[in-house]
């Protein structure tokens, strides 16, 4: 390969573009493999090595590769290599991905093998966004250009195609992901929402709306989901995993399953199925539903009685109650409702009261 370079200065700018052609080793080579690519360099201080590809710059530094351009205020790396480290109030705009980028520090290597457009290794409150509202903000975010592949650690908060990720932790790699420590993911389309100590899934594009449509999933560990059913009432379902199909509609909560409805009631069981389409709960195993039961509270009556005196202070004598004759027992009586209030925990409590 032939590394044409081109060095020049202008007031006190220093600038250099860098020609990097891949031309054929040998003349049976095809010329149609000649691939060529320009790359440009700009800073109020230069310093290179033309022998080593070695390069450093500072002040108002711009590096420029195919119509993307990354900008900052010192740069060190290797021109040959393709490999530059940008720091200090980085910013970035990528016009063929309809992407931008800032961060405190960056390294933009080049992909000679074409396979991707290159990476970008960005560090220090990163945010990533692409058009139209696609938007990735974490500690360290690495992007392979031109793809949707990316991973991402630390706060990492996240807005792609109607779904919304929280976590520590977060991978893309073609139409799979996955995350641990999820604190929350949204899924806007489908219109639930989960937490878990890992969640993993695989996605694909919808033919009709053309956005990224979730297939399938599995939460595992200290699940929490959410949804809203057909009356409007929020549900909150934990256990130990879930497992969401796309193709048989179910969400499959398994493992010391409970749910808690908005307006109380609970229910238990080994294995809880949420239906899709009509939001309802199949409970399997072990199942118990206990809710609650209003009742109107009995007037008091005014005078002695509410008072528990009588007239000139005397204590009033209470009568013993009559005895009411017990009934005997009947197969054609209904079973009493429960009428105790389900034992939820104080997270569950203020989830319900909001």
């Amino acid at each position: 390969m032939i590394i044409e370079k081109k060095l020049r200065r202008f007031c006190a700018a220093a600038v250099f573009c860098l020609m990097c052609a891949a031309i054929p080793a040998a003349a049976t080579e095809a010329p149609a493999e000649t691939v060529k690519r320009q790359n440009t360099l700009s800073a109020d201080d230069i310093q290179y090595n033309v022998n080593t590809g070695d390069a450093r710059a500072k002040g108002r530094v711009v590096i420029t590769r195919e119509g993307s351009v990354l900008k900052g205020d010192e740069a060190e790396g290797n021109t040959d290599k393709e490999i530059m480290t940008i720091r200090g109030n980085v910013s970035g705009n990528f016009p063929e991905q309809q992407a931008t980028l800032k961060s405190e520090s960056a390294t933009w290597t080049g992909d000679k093998t074409k396979k991707t457009d290159g990476t970008v290794e960005a560090f220090g409150d990163v945010l990533l966004t692409r058009a139209p509202k696609d938007r990735l903000n974490a500690d360290y975010v690495l992007w392979e250009i031109g793809t949707e592949n990316y991973k991402a650690r630390g706060n990492v908060d996240g807005i792609m195609q109607n779904k919304i990720l929280k976590a520590a932790e977060a991978t893309r790699t073609g139409d799979k992901f996955w995350a641990r420590d999820v604190r929350r993911y949204e899924d806007l389309a489908e219109k639930f929402a989960l937490s878990a100590k890992t969640v993993e899934g695989r996605l694909a594009k919808d033919a009709k709306s053309g956005e990224e449509v979730l297939q399938e999933m599995v939460a595992d560990k200290n699940v929490v989901f959410d949804y809203v059913d057909r009356e409007g009432l929020k549900t909150r379902v934990t256990g130990d995993k879930a497992v969401y199909s796309k193709a048989r509609g179910t969400v499959v909560i398994s493992g010391n399953t409970k749910a808690v409805r908005s307006d109380g009631k609970t229910v238990t069981a080994d294995t809880m199925v949420v239906h899709e389409d009509t939001r309802n709960i199949e409970a399997r195993g072990n199942s118990k539903i206990v809710f609650v039961v209003e009742e109107k509270a009995k007037k008091k009556d005014d005078g002695a009685k509410n008072s528990g005196t009588a007239k000139g202070g005397a204590p009033v004598k209470k009568e013993p109650p009559a005895e009411v004759p017990k009934e005997p027992a009947s197969a054609d009586k209904k079973p009493v409702v429960e009428k105790n209030p389900p034992q939820l925990s104080d997270q569950e409590k203020s989830w319900v009261e909001e």
